[in-house]
């Protein structure tokens, strides 16, 4: 799933490959998929964004957005993108297929559930897209302490770590991925509620989640993801399904898995304990 690294990352790769760009020819919804969620009627994609000229991506949270023509095309969640060489012989299968002027193309096929919309200035974006658009980022000085206190504040006081972090898009573009590793160099459990933070691990929890994603920002995305290229990142994941059973590279204890708030966590017993 696209989380803020991911996007990130593909926006710099996007911009790379197809800025200047023509569209020759796009088509949407080729493989029916049940949550593959477009903003318009499929058939109207090609049409709109064919003769569009492609301008440089941006990244917004989690979200991806490709500057075409009069239009925005706008990715998230489990959007898999994937540049496709002249030349390289294309999916049979794909949720949309971009062609361009110079043969290569962008293939993007979901991956459980994913946003894809074509969006014009003025158009409605919903609250997803505003969220990751208006709210600070953990890349940028503006998500400061005081930003987090907020947070903070304004969460159930009975809210664990995961469902401050990772849910309700508190922070955009943090989502269960990248969570456990902010988590485990916090020495947090995911399940421990914020009531009991002190104030000094806030200040902890604070750094740690500026360097961990700066750093998986900065090797191009987590090991558990691909990027344009099909290329997994360079971050090595340390709680992840990759890693569970493994020894705690701090203590040696055995990465355990649970189920937690609709999805899974990892974590370290002895690191990360409960109060």
């Amino acid at each position: 799933m696209i989380e803020l690294p991911e996007a990130a990352t593909l926006a710099r790769q996007l911009s790379a490959a197809f800025t200047g760009r023509t569209v020759a020819s796009a088509t949407a919804g080729q493989t029916p998929h049940g949550f593959a969620f477009y903003n318009r009627e499929a058939a109207e994609f090609g049409p709109l964004l064919t003769g569009g000229a492609v301008g440089r991506a941006a990244a917004y949270g989690g979200v991806v957005e490709v500057p075409v023509g009069a239009f925005r095309l706008v990715l998230n969640d489990g959007a898999r993108l994937r540049r496709l060489a002249p030349g390289t012989p294309r999916p049979p299968r794909h949720q949309l297929l971009v062609e361009f002027d110079d043969g290569a193309a962008l293939a993007c096929t979901v991956q459980m559930y994913a946003g894809i919309a074509l969006v014009e200035d003025g158009d409605d974006v919903g609250p997803y897209v505003r969220a990751a658009r208006d709210a600070p980022s953990p890349l940028t000085a503006a998500f400061t302490l005081d930003h987090l206190r907020g947070l903070v504040a304004q969460a159930p006081a009975r809210a664990s770590v995961k469902e401050l972090l990772a849910t309700k898009q508190r922070i955009p573009g943090l989502g269960n991925g990248c969570l456990h590793d902010i988590a485990f160099y916090a020495g947090l459990h995911p399940r421990r509620r914020i009531e009991t933070l002190a104030p000094r691990d806030l200040v902890h929890l604070h750094a740690t989640l500026l360097a961990v994603l700066r750093r998986m920002t900065d090797d191009g995305g987590r090991d558990t993801e691909r990027d344009l290229h099909g290329e997994p990142g360079r971050y090595p994941t340390t709680l992840s399904a990759r890693t569970q059973g493994l020894p705690c590279p701090r203590c040696g204890s055995a990465i355990t898995k649970q189920t937690f708030l609709g999805g899974t966590i990892y974590f370290c017993v002895r690191c990360q304990p409960l109060p």
